[in-house]
């Protein structure tokens, strides 16, 4: 047993048996590939072309049905909800004014979804192996993203990886590449915590450079989410802890990790320019917020506004062209976009997500752990989605491929763990009793 997570069998942590061939090794080389150039979707503003991520997600996804991955049979909800999401964007968008648009953001998100799919079905085979692949590629993606904006910040790679002031890495926005570190560095800290061996302090280091680059994100939505995720993670752990050594061993760690975030951001803040940037940032409200013309805020009611007055919707992509400013709310943005059908439909999954996982999470296994971790970040990015745009993001469906791999992989597990005491009941009838008299 490591930290708070007690072991059982690897079969009854599986929702399938997992095939070794030359095709599944091979998809798994495909999927870590892919994951470790998540890191770069650079590009024009407005540009809607394919990153490698995207090109390698498509050819694992049709080498794995030419296998014959297995879609968990529960898997259906999710998927039913994620398909009257699709419907009711389907829907508004026969309204729609910018036909091109609605059509590929449409397209987009139709792949997204695709992608939440293979990585359910994907994660549920072998929980545990391959969300640790899952994690490695993808931290390993993200300690490139930080590294890039750290140098564009600092003035190492001139007028690359920052905006505003503000490091981007190799995302177009900072406050897409922010959230892109969140769930690494919440996995990083993770292992830290499990480490048993003195060798395995090395991680320290990507989980320091993760911290920072995050932090010169100045993304509010990131740091909140971090925050949000950790809290979330802690309270989880403890719950599931098994003794108070291990309740211990959490708070140990929880200081260990606060005071190295206190160092890095304080050395950061040693520098007059980030100081600066970091009192101005600083604040829940931002002055663009909340301006009568064209805020944030204001934009985010008149599109609330325009869903009531249009309840099948106006199409996707079709009120960032007649408001000039995307509504910075997903939950907004789905409902006037697919009207109260993609709307209602989203909050649906999201609830049914965050209460599912939650009885998951909680439940010993061998990918406790890892699902915890995962929960923690997609339960963070569900929050940060009242204050900004989420449905194109990647990594938010890979997020949410892990969590329900990991419900389906549990459901699998309690399934199996039920059987087996009647199994064993059964048994016990078949054996004749004993004979009166019988020495």
């Amino acid at each position: 047993m490591q930290g708070w997570q007690v072991d059982i069998d690897d079969s009854m942590a599986k929702g399938g048996v997992h095939r070794w061939s030359a095709g599944v090794l091979l998809a798994d080389v495909i999927v870590g590939l892919a994951l470790l150039t998540s890191f770069y979707v650079v590009g024009a503003s407005g540009d809607e072309q394919p990153a490698p991520y995207d090109m390698l997600m498509v050819a694992v996804t049709l080498l794995v049905v030419v296998l014959g991955l297995r879609l968990p049979r529960g898997l259906a909800w999710p998927a039913l909800i994620w398909g009257l999401v699709m419907a009711g964007m389907g829907i508004g968008g026969l309204s729609a004014i910018y036909v091109d648009k609605a059509n590929t953001a449409t397209l987009v998100m139709g792949y997204l979804i695709v992608t939440f799919i293979f990585f359910t079905s994907y994660v549920y085979e072998d929980p545990r192996r391959r969300m640790l692949l899952i994690f490695w590629c993808y931290t390993a993606a993200a300690c490139a993203a930080a590294l890039a904006g750290i140098a564009g910040y600092f003035g190492l790679t001139p007028g690359m990886f920052v905006e505003w002031g503000r490091a981007k890495g190799t995302f177009n926005d900072p406050n897409v590449y922010g959230p892109f570190l969140v769930g690494p560095t919440l996995f990083l800290a993770y292992r830290l915590s499990v480490a048993t061996r003195l060798r395995d302090l090395w991680m320290a280091v990507p989980t320091a450079v993760l911290v920072l680059g995050l932090f010169l994100s100045f993304s509010r939505g990131a740091w909140g989410s971090f925050v949000l995720s950790c809290v979330i993670f802690f309270i989880l752990t403890a719950k599931t802890a098994r003794s108070r050594t291990q309740i211990a061993r959490l708070l140990g760690f929880a200081g260990f990790l606060t005071v190295m975030a206190t160092v890095v951001v304080g050395v950061a803040l040693s520098i007059p320019d980030v100081a600066a940037l970091f009192t101005e940032r600083f604040s829940l409200v931002q002055d663009y917020d909340v301006t009568s013309q064209g805020g944030r805020f204001e934009g985010q009611a008149r599109a609330f506004e325009m869903a009531l007055r249009h309840p099948l919707g106006i199409g996707p992509s079709q009120w960032a062209m007649i408001n000039n400013l995307d509504t910075h709310n997903v939950y907004i943005h789905l409902l006037v976009a697919g009207g109260f059908l993609s709307g209602l439909s989203f909050v649906g999954f999201v609830l049914l997500t965050l209460w599912r996982g939650w009885s998951a999470a909680k439940q010993a296994g061998p990918a406790q752990g890892l699902l915890l971790v995962a929960y923690a970040a997609l339960a963070a990015h569900f929050a940060e989605g009242f204050i900004i745009d989420i449905q194109n993001w990647r990594h938010f469906y890979l997020l949410m491929g892990i969590v329900w791999g990991g419900i389906l992989a549990t459901d699998a597990a309690r399934a199996v763990q039920r059987r087996q005491p009647k199994r064993f009941a059964r048994e016990i009838e078949v054996i004749p009793p004993p004979q009166a008299g019988f020495r």
